[in-house]
């Protein structure tokens, strides 16, 4: 009986010690689990941290939709070839459609450029953005498919006067070069596209918008032609605050750039011409000298239709008045005094 009596407490006190054991294991286990949680939350926000932002392109640039004539300059190669369809050529290549030619390039599957015929354009990496891309216009018409929320710096087309920033959605571009002018005419058609220039930028060409720019050869004179669309200009004036206006169709921007006589420095002289052809701002400066701008030269008297028949030719700062002319000014006021 007292063999039994001691097993019996000892398995009485080995269970004892087991229910103290569970007891003690449970808790412990809130307080390591409150222990993991700040460090699981720690390791996660370091993770979103670190997480690169997708890749909106693919590294290599696609040619497909081949039709007709159409010829690619690998940069590896160094010389033209016939395209092959489908294929994914690097970032650099050149491609060109013959007459009744045309073809897409495919950034990725939802970021596309259609080369239309007798067109060449360059695909390259953005200057300020490793991952963005751009086409550069060489000649010829490009339409783009692109995403309309794309973001800002992500794509772009260059020509030899003009780039356009932000481009996103659809749209239509052209380049017209021959021995004295370059034309270059961009459409909006779902999409926005920032175009910039020399003293000049348009910050949102929108759904509808169309701007056609002719800059001569020499660059001495810049054309903006409103086509269609409302949108607004904004034009340098010499100063560190730039004017802005607003175009509408027919609307004209003229530009003319000169080299001062004395010192070369580079003087600018604008005017805007309304739609119905009077014009309507005018002013002048030199380039880098703040102290040498004239403001508005188009007061609101000007606005009448007597004023329509004055030729509208630039005001250059580095233009002398004759001296023939100042002298025959002065002469009536000497006679009026002596009188």
């Amino acid at each position: 009986m007292m063999d039994q009596a001691g097993v019996i407490r000892a398995s009485v006190c080995a269970v004892a010690v087991s229910v103290v054991a569970t007891v003690c294991a449970q808790d412990k286990q809130p307080a390591a689990a409150a222990a993991q949680a700040p460090a699981a939350a720690t390791e996660q926000a370091h993770a979103a941290e670190t997480q690169q932002p997708a890749k909106l392109f693919e590294p290599l640039v696609r040619v497909m939709n081949i039709q007709g004539a159409c010829e690619v300059n690998n940069p590896d190669v160094g010389h033209f070839a016939p395209a092959q369809n489908n294929k994914a050529y690097p970032l650099g290549t050149a491609v060109r459609t013959g007459p009744g030619g045309s073809a897409t390039l495919s950034f990725s599957a939802q970021e596309n450029v259609q080369i239309l015929e007798k067109s060449e354009v360059v695909s390259a990496v953005a200057e300020k953005n490793p991952n963005g891309r751009i086409v550069r216009l060489v000649s010829g018409k490009i339409k783009t498919g692109l995403r309309d929320n794309l973001p800002e710096g992500s794509f772009g087309i260059e020509t030899p006067s003009v780039n356009c920033k932000n481009v996103a959605g659809r749209g239509e571009f052209s380049l017209t070069v021959d021995a004295t002018l370059v034309t270059f005419q961009a459409a909006a058609i779902t999409g926005v596209a920032l175009i910039e220039g020399p003293q000049y930028r348009i910050p949102a060409l929108r759904a509808a918008n169309t701007v056609n720019i002719q800059t001569s050869a020499d660059r001495s004179l810049c054309r903006l032609t409103s086509v269609s669309g409302d949108f607004n200009v904004v034009l340098e004036n010499g100063t560190d605050t730039p004017v802005s206006y607003g175009m509408s169709p027919k609307a004209v921007v003229k530009i003319w750039r000169e080299n001062a006589p004395v010192g070369g420095r580079t003087i600018i002289s604008t005017l805007v011409v309304g739609p119905t052809g009077m014009a309507r701002h005018r002013f002048a400066y030199a380039e880098g000298r703040p102290n040498l701008a004239t403001g508005e030269l188009i007061t609101a008297q000007e606005g009448d239709d007597k004023e329509k028949d004055k030729e509208e030719l630039p005001v250059l700062l580095s233009k002398e008045e004759p001296k023939g002319k100042a002298t025959a000014e002065k002469k009536p006021g000497k006679d009026a005094a002596k009188q």
